[in-house]
């Protein structure tokens, strides 16, 4: 229930700047705050609007009644402070620019990705547009902290913020991205939220995704895990039947805070053999069956297999990764003699290489019907790593698809990983896998 108030405000989209009225002196030039919120220059379409405004002042203020509501909690709603801005005009540029991926040859996205948004360009990275609503906060490329590779990019707070109550401070947009329609696609994403600047960790607002318009992503600053670690999500969308592209926008209404690892890709991208939009691992969403993948049933009275989704009584049917997910079924009580080490089925992935000492996140889905049926245990090279039960806080219940993180180190010598997801079942019942990706992540990442 903690997320549908902002998840209320991100849909609304209302987002008016408030505040109290400010009386500015004479009408001369004076480059102060109302100045900055008037003519924001990471934003273009703001400055242009701006000096269309401007041009319907005068002297007297007489006509000037149409103030941009972006700068009325810095300038007041009386003539003189806009009078004072516009007598500066604009400073900046009011045609939009946008750098293409041949600025930085690795602005490129990869296997089946619509967008690179690793951001390892320096700032602005391309092709985002960056727009900032706040004049006092500040988005730019650092490499102080990333989760993938050796750039994020930084939210901060230059400044006192001229934001008065809840609003957008800033936002990236994507370009136009070829889609198809009616068509099953994931986003990836690495946020992390540093403490306040007090030490607290009071949630000070979130970041908000939207896709064509449509909201369905919040990460708040308090969410789990907590503050001053990086968390990583997979989030599905799914395109209408009149859509043929897709605008992502990412927006920070509150928090300073970093992001890495944007990723956007039909989930068709990640089945097969062929190398992911993200990560090492190959097939990890299963559309087309098993592919690289194996499967393990030793217990006769179970079955195993790739199935259509959604899965019989899903409480959330609109949540999948695409059409498909691995399913292990025990009708009745497993005989443990008929087990191998309680374990009913496995799914197996391919062998993929790896670098000995770096680290590694494993992020994948599961599924339960019902309470004390058992567990999914994740095993890596052959070694027990993770297990997620249906009792578990992080999984949300029984017939739902919970998200899980896992980080995996290489040991000297190792270069080779085979993930094992095995149904330890002790009841009757249903569990599933789904979604499984595999990234290295900078070995300086803070994840526990």
């Amino acid at each position: 229930m903690k997320n549908l108030p902002k998840l209320s405000f991100f849909l609304a989209q209302g987002l008016l700047v408030l505040g109290t009225t400010t009386t500015g002196g004479p009408p001369k030039c004076s480059a102060d705050n109302c100045y900055r919120a008037l003519f924001p220059c990471p934003s273009p379409s703001a400055v242009s609007v701006a000096a269309a405004f401007c041009a319907t002042m005068t002297a007297s203020g007489t006509t000037a009644t149409n103030y941009p509501t972006r700068a009325t909690n810095a300038c007041g709603s009386t003539p003189d402070r806009y009078i004072s801005a516009c007598k500066c005009g604009p400073t900046c540029s009011s045609t939009t620019t946008t750098a293409t991926a041949t600025a930085c040859p690795s602005a490129t996205p990869s296997n089946g990705g619509l967008v690179y948004g690793d951001f390892e360009c320096p700032s602005p990275s391309p092709p985002w547009t960056v727009q900032i609503l706040d004049p006092s906060f500040s988005l730019s490329t650092t490499t102080s902290n990333s989760f993938t590779g050796n750039r994020s990019l930084r939210a901060s707070l230059t400044g006192p913020s001229t934001c008065s109550g809840v609003c957008t401070n800033a936002r990236i947009i994507s370009p136009p991205l070829p889609i198809t329609p009616n068509t099953n696609y994931k986003l990836t994403l690495a946020t992390f939220f540093p403490n306040n600047a007090n030490g607290g960790t009071g949630s000070t607002g979130f970041i908000g995704v939207q896709i064509n318009g449509r909201a369905g992503l919040t990460i708040d600053a308090n969410d789990s895990p907590s503050r001053e670690r990086w968390r990583f999500t997979q989030s599905p969308w799914r395109s209408l039947a009149s859509e043929t592209t897709a605008e992502i926008r990412i927006e920070w209404i509150g928090p300073p805070s970093f992001l890495d690892t944007v990723t956007f890709a039909p989930v068709s991208a990640y089945s097969g053999s062929t190398p992911p939009p993200l990560g090492i691992l190959p097939g990890g969403e299963l559309e087309n069956g098993l592919g690289s993948w194996t499967q393990q049933v030793p217990d006769p009275g179970a079955t195993a297999g790739v199935v259509t989704l959604p899965l019989p009584g899903q409480v959330n049917p609109d949540y999948r990764f695409g059409s498909h997910a691995w399913r292990a079924v025990s009708p009745q009580k497993p005989n443990p003699a008929n087990q191998e080490f309680l374990v009913s089925a496995r799914l197996v992935s391919p062998t993929v290489s790896v670098i000995p000492g770096r680290k590694y996140l494993i992020s994948f889905s599961t599924y339960f019907d019902a309470f004390g049926i058992g567990f999914v245990g994740l095993m890596v090279n052959n070694l027990a790593l993770y297990t997620r039960d249906p009792g578990d806080a992080g999984q949300g219940g029984v017939g739902w698809w919970g998200p899980n993180t896992v980080y995996w180190t290489a040991p000297e010598n190792v270069s080779s990983a085979q993930l094992k997801f095995e149904a330890v079942m002790a009841e009757a019942g249903t569990m599933g896998v789904d979604a499984v990706v595999m990234v290295e992540v900078n070995p300086a990442a803070v994840t526990a």
